[in-house]
């Protein structure tokens, strides 16, 4: 199974593509998802963000997704340049909320850095080990 800290990652991970994922239910489930990343870790904390999540498909369906390989469905890790032939590239940049309740991922260079739509402080780089 999933450990609490995949589960608060994933929570995190998921709230900007809400909006895509949810339409006009994301902002109500972008504040309840909120509320519960910023209380103090209870147990049973991520049984209720997962089921806030799982109250819906999509978001339902991104989550296990996440789960599974640790970093957004749309997120590619991998560049073939030839046919049969893998690269690693370095991972899309990361950018988390220094509160810890949400992660945004860079997909362009030409993207800004937003804030955190929570507590409108800028987002910290995360740094690849």
């Amino acid at each position: 199974m999933y450990s609490p800290d995949d589960i608060l990652t994933a929570a995190a991970a998921i709230r900007p593509y809400l909006p895509n994922l949810l339409g006009e239910t994301a902002p109500t489930v972008d504040a309840q998802l909120a509320d519960l990343l910023n209380q103090p870790f209870s147990p049973g904390l991520e049984n209720r963000i997962l089921d806030c999540l799982a109250a819906h498909d999509a978001s339902r369906e991104w989550l296990n997704q996440f789960l599974q390989t640790k970093r957004p469905p749309d997120v590619e890790r991998h560049y073939h340049p030839l046919a049969g032939q893998a690269t690693d590239l370095p991972a899309i940049p990361q950018y988390v909320c220094p509160e810890g309740d949400y992660v945004w991922y860079r997909h362009s260079i030409a993207e800004p850095v937003p804030l955190c739509p929570t507590h409108h402080q800028a987002l910290i780089l995360v740094e690849e080990d």
